[in-house]
């Protein structure tokens, strides 16, 4: 009976104990901060790469679908450049048509304004169930863009 009280004086383990329960917390929470900001990465890059699709195809209205698929493709480097889906559109005055092949017909009077538009959209899918809890049941998400320039030609 004599050492009974003496463990109840001593705290020599009590740090240790402290540090085990408060661990799991502060490790769910860094992961949830770094999976919040491979959401935050995906979206920029996801507009980024949408800016730089439509910049190309005014830069080059003769471009091929597939060549400004590929030029949209090469700009998501940390993302799976093969989850992106990317279309591009044109406007010379009657409406949103898909862009040909062989690029942007050349029959309008010069100077027409074309309006060029490149949509892209990637399935972003979280790491950790309590991110994808705030992106809904199946934890992950649709980022898209959409960006829209003007060819003099």
């Amino acid at each position: 009976m004599i050492g009974i009280p003496r463990f109840t004086r001593d705290d020599r383990g009590a740090t240790l104990v402290e540090f085990a329960l408060a661990l799991p917390v502060l490790l769910l929470v860094l992961v949830a901060c770094l999976d919040f900001a491979r959401a935050l990465n995906a979206y920029v890059t996801v507009a980024n790469a949408s800016r730089e699709g439509a910049y190309y195809a005014t830069i080059h209205p003769g471009a091929d679908p597939d060549t400004i698929r590929d030029e949209v493709r090469a700009r998501v480097s940390p993302l799976d450049a093969s989850a992106l889906l990317v279309t591009a559109t044109y406007d010379s005055g009657s409406g949103p048509q898909a862009w040909p092949v062989g690029g942007v017909p050349q029959s309008a009077p010069l100077p027409a304004p074309v309006v060029v538009r490149v949509s892209t959209t990637y399935q972003w899918r979280a790491s950790t169930w309590i991110v994808g809890s705030f992106f809904g049941a199946a934890g992950s998400r649709t980022f898209g863009s959409s960006s829209a320039m003007e060819v003099m030609r």
